[in-house]
């Protein structure tokens, strides 16, 4: 079963460019939701490491790069 923040992940890549990271702006407003940094950035580096298509794999390791400063 997948965690629930990879639909919202999925759905933000599709809407996503390479100067507009939508993926990184929802992990952002789940932490600020309160959801654990650890879990959001789990599921990130999850979805970033099943993902064959390239450009889709940037705009993930982008958000996990971006997204890792909030890890202690």
């Amino acid at each position: 079963m997948s965690h629930p923040f990879q639909k919202i992940f999925l759905q933000a890549l599709k809407k996503s460019t390479d100067l507009d990271n939508q993926v990184l702006l929802e992990a952002e407003k789940l932490k600020r939701r309160g959801y654990r940094t650890e879990e959001i950035y789990d599921v990130l580096e999850t979805l970033t490491k099943g993902t064959i298509d390239d450009a889709e794999r940037e705009i993930l390791d982008e958000a996990c790069d971006e997204f890792s400063r909030y890890l202690d």
